[in-house]
């Protein structure tokens, strides 16, 4: 059956309050931040501060039970974004972009509504439902219509046992890719520690044929960008674009990260980035300033920005080797002890600050060798890293391919007194409202019987295939 989200709420839909003072005037208060597919983080909070019985009035709090959905956000990906409030859950206070939904336990199950949330039906509804420009926003009236399939309460907790079982095998998988991701990184690193031998000690003996030096001593020029006027949007066929800082910040070089430059606004062609430029962002988080790629392949027409800098190696200077040497971890301390910045969101490094970095410098013979093999060894990281991500992304489609299946009758479990190879689809009856007591007000919309499993019998199985593959 289809129904409203009003028709089983067991209160009102409360939104919370930019401002809230409590008894004693204090209250934790979640940030946007803190829902999650797992529920709801509650050390993710601020404190919110003020007299009593002034600012915006009583808190709304949310309490063990409580769904919470984000009702405005930035990006349409955050908005509408459900978590179910876990047990042991203190009170806590809800911002105004933020709305508690508490339902009747007699007809809909919390956690079952927190599963049908994210499912494909829901979420369509919700993105078509959205409004506003930058910030988008969900009205209260636009989510008490929202149409939900619900199957009867005890068909619910048998969905719910078949889910918990699988999804429990998908985390499993999920932390073993997350142990992989690290372990690429640890690849990665190690392939760049190797292009510096004794930094860390300034009195040890390097290898035949190497020096100490800087880094100034290495490059000929530091080329910056300018500020350009520009459109919040990649540029297009023969635009000019201007790279993004995010361009650079992954550890390899990303042309996608850029926005179109505003027609009209003067372009220095000399400015533009080509194939084996050497790139480092000069300006971001403390994290992200010095983060330096070597540009395979770049579009036309793509410019550094003001927050970039293009390192031209020397003549005798293999650019790979030098690439590579800038990511060491060595040499981002080194620039992690030199930004600068009143704001701790936005540091910079100066092009002096650079070029004083004290480098080991190999020959030109071995810069070669060492440049080479650090890049396949970079190259082949990177591929890993792919895989194990599109890996990421195959759990995250099975996941939403289980949520889809459970919430339309067409999730599969296994036989309690069979073998855990036997399956079975979930028992339906056709035609028959779960509702004997007619308990919920019914909309004017004719409701949806619960799907049998013979209507697609393909879907059945989509979610158990997905499941093997990963």
């Amino acid at each position: 059956m289809e129904i409203r989200l009003a028709d089983v709420l067991r209160s009102p839909l409360a939104i919370g309050r930019s401002k809230a003072s409590g008894a004693n005037g204090r209250w934790a208060v979640l940030r946007p931040t803190a829902l999650f597919l797992a529920g709801v983080d509650c050390r993710d909070v601020d404190e919110s501060v003020g007299a009593a019985g002034g600012g915006g009035g009583a808190p709304v709090l949310a309490c063990e039970g409580d769904f919470l959905i984000c009702r405005s956000a930035g990006t349409l990906g955050r908005l509408g974004r459900g978590a179910l409030v876990g047990h042991g859950f203190a009170p806590v206070a809800l911002p105004s972009s933020m709305m508690r939904v508490q339902v009747r336990p007699e007809i809909l199950n919390p956690e079952y509504l927190g599963h049908l949330w994210r499912s494909s039906q829901v979420r369509e509804q919700l993105e078509a439902a959205a409004s506003g420009g930058r910030m988008r926003s969900l009205a209260v009236r636009a989510l008490q219509e929202v149409r939900l399939p619900l199957p009867p309460l005890t068909e619910q907790q048998h969905i719910l046992d078949i889910l918990r079982e699988r999804l429990r095998r998908l985390d499993r998988g999920g932390e073993a890719l997350r142990r992989a991701a690290a372990g690429v990184t640890l690849l990665q690193d190690a392939a760049h520690d190797a292009l510096a031998p004794g930094c860390d000690a300034p009195f040890e003996i390097l290898p035949p044929g190497w020096s100490r030096g800087q880094l100034g001593e290495v490059i000929k020029r530091i080329e910056a960008g300018r500020s350009l006027e520009y459109n919040r949007r990649p540029a297009r066929g023969d635009e000019w674009g201007v790279i993004k800082t995010s361009a650079m910040t992954r550890g390899v070089f990303r042309e996608s990260e850029n926005k179109a430059v505003r027609a009209g606004a003067p372009i220095d062609e000399g400015h533009e980035i080509r194939a084996g430029d050497i790139l480092l962002c000069r300006a971001n988080s403390p994290e992200h300033v010095g983060a330096a790629v070597q540009v395979a392949a770049c579009r036309p027409r793509l410019l550094l920005s003001d927050k970039s800098l293009r390192l031209v190696p020397e003549q005798n200077i293999d650019g790979r080797w030098l690439a590579q040497l800038l990511a060491t971890a060595y040499v981002r301390t080194q620039i992690a002890q030199r930004i600068r910045g009143v704001s701790t969101s936005m540091q910079h490094i100066s092009q002096a600050g650079l070029r004083d970095i004290p480098i080991p410098i190999a020959p030109p013979g071995e810069q070669e060798r060492l440049g080479q093999r650090a890049t396949a060894w970079t190259l082949g990281a990177q591929r890993l890293y792919s895989q194990v991500q599109r890996a990421r992304e195959q759990s995250g489609k099975l996941r939403r391919a289980l949520t889809d299946a459970a919430c339309t009758g067409r999730l599969v479990g296994p036989v309690g007194t069979g073998t855990p190879q036997q399956e079975r689809a979930l028992p339906v009856q056709p035609g028959l409202s779960p509702w004997a007591d007619d308990s919920i007000g019914r909309s004017a919309h004719r409701p949806a019987l619960w799907p049998t499993v013979d209507q697609d019998p393909k879907t059945n199985v989509a979610a158990v295939q997905l499941e093997l593959e990963l």
